[in-house]
This record gives C-alpha cells, sequence and structure tokens, in this order.
C-alpha cells in the first residue's frame, strides 16, 4: 500500500488520495480503527469517519472490484461532463479487499426531502425544483451518452431544496455508456426515478419533469409513457436482496 498526492488510475493498485491531510485517516478506515457504520450487507459496508477536512464516507467491499474501480473512475470523470457527485478522496485495493473514500456532500437524499415536503405543506415547492434543477441533471447526463442504472431519489442529493440547494448524484459504480438499446437505458433512468418515488405526486407534475428530462414537449411524450410506467411497475416489484 502506498500513498501519493495525486490520483492515480483504478488499475495500479494500493492507497489512492486526492490530499496527504486525509491520509491518516484513510489509514485508519482501513485498519477499521475508525468509523461509524451506517449501511451493511454481506459483501458490502459504509462506514462514516470525520476527518481534517470534514466528514468523509469510506465504502468497503469484499469482492466486486471492478465496481470499485468503476466508481472510482466515473467519480473523476463526472465531474468533468458537468454531473456533481462526491469528491473522491482515496482508493484502497488489497487482494478482493477494497476501500473507497469520498467526501460527504451537503444535504440530504431528495427521498427523504420528499416525505418532510409531504408532511410539512411544502410538496409543490420541492417538485418545481425537482423540475428545474434534477430534470437538467438527468437531461445533461444523457446528453454525453452516459446512463446511471440504479437513478433512484434515494441517489438524488440535495441541499435545502427551499433554498435551492445543490444538487448531485451519489453511487455511481454502475455508471456506463451503453453502446446498444440506448433508448431502453434512459426509460430504465426515468423509470427508476417515478418507482423510487416516495410520497404520491400529481399526473401532471410528473409530466412536466419527464419533458423536462427529455427536453420535449408535452405532446410528443406519448411514446415514452408507457414503456416508462411498464418499466417503473417491474422496478417496484423487485425485492433487493438486502434493505
Amino acid at each position: 500500500m502506498h500513498a501519493s498526492n495525486t490520483a492515480q488510475g483504478p488499475g495500479s493498485g494500493g492507497l489512492k488520495q486526492q490530499a496527504d491531510p486525509q491520509a491518516a485517516v484513510v489509514s485508519a478506515l482501513w485498519e477499521g480503527a475508525i468509523g461509524r457504520t451506517v449501511r451493511c450487507v454481506p459483501t458490502r459496508r459504509t462506514v462514516q469517519a470525520a476527518g481534517p477536512a470534514g466528514v468523509v464516507y469510506g465504502k468497503w467491499r469484499l469482492g466486486h472490484r471492478a465496481d470499485a474501480e468503476a466508481e472510482w473512475r466515473w467519480l473523476h470523470l463526472l465531474p468533468l461532463l458537468g454531473i456533481p457527485c462526491p469528491k473522491p478522496v482515496a482508493f484502497v485495493g488489497h487482494g478482493r479487499r477494497t476501500l473507497l473514500v469520498t467526501a460527504a456532500l451537503p444535504g440530504r437524499a431528495l427521498d427523504a426531502w420528499a416525505v418532510d415536503a409531504a408532511r410539512e405543506g411544502w410538496l409543490d415547492q420541492l417538485v418545481t425544483f425537482g423540475i428545474r434543477e434534477v430534470a437538467p441533471l438527468v437531461r445533461r447526463l444523457h446528453a454525453h451518452g452516459v446512463v446511471f442504472r440504479d437513478l433512484y431519489w434515494n441517489h438524488v442529493f440535495a441541499g435545502d431544496p427551499r433554498h435551492g440547494g445543490p444538487v448531485a448524484l451519489l453511487d455511481v459504480e454502475r455508471v456506463f455508456r451503453p453502446r446498444w438499446c440506448w433508448r431502453r437505458w434512459v426509460v430504465k433512468d426515468l423509470a427508476g426515478l417515478r418507482a423510487s418515488l416516495p410520497v404520491a405526486v400529481g399526473v401532471r407534475s410528473q409530466l412536466r419533469f419527464l419533458a423536462a428530462s427529455l427536453q420535449r414537449p408535452l405532446r410528443d411524450l406519448r411514446p415514452w409513457i408507457r414503456a416508462i410506467l411498464v418499466k417503473s411497475e417491474r422496478v417496484q416489484r423487485h425485492r433487493p436482496r438486502f434493505g
């Protein structure tokens, strides 16, 4: 395991990190000496820890190294395409064991904001925020020939939508550039958002979001609507192996 001041390609092994002040935190995470577990499944665990530059998250994996390396790569590439995501801090790999560390983002996932908005009476304001801020982000992603594959509201992070908080995408390990069936992948992304709505949102608002995401007038959405409805129903019926 070695350190450097600049990020290296994900295939070079060892420790890859962005800045020296975080080195001690990354090493402690790697040794399991610090960190509060925030999510845990059999082959993956995410921990939160305080670092000199603020809170960081460490994502452990046992196996699936290619997924970890893909996420490290996309964390660097997406901002170049104008797609905000967590700042990469470090990548450590040894055998089947990997640790990817990112800086925390301000705010919360938009599914959590939606539950609060529905309860507190500002859901219309949140819907407007989604159409104004999230839909163009989705459109920009697709305009670059990239799809997310896990595009759910818990992967869309934002500061307080009532104050126009910044938006970013989390958990980018499954992002890729499809060579075939482009429309199918776009439908999957948009269906994922519809299927993961945690509160009831009016049909008109959903159509406005779809029109903004596809940059098409409402009258041209008919070919997309049925495909998205069918796919979103499949997504809703799917039961993840882990919570």
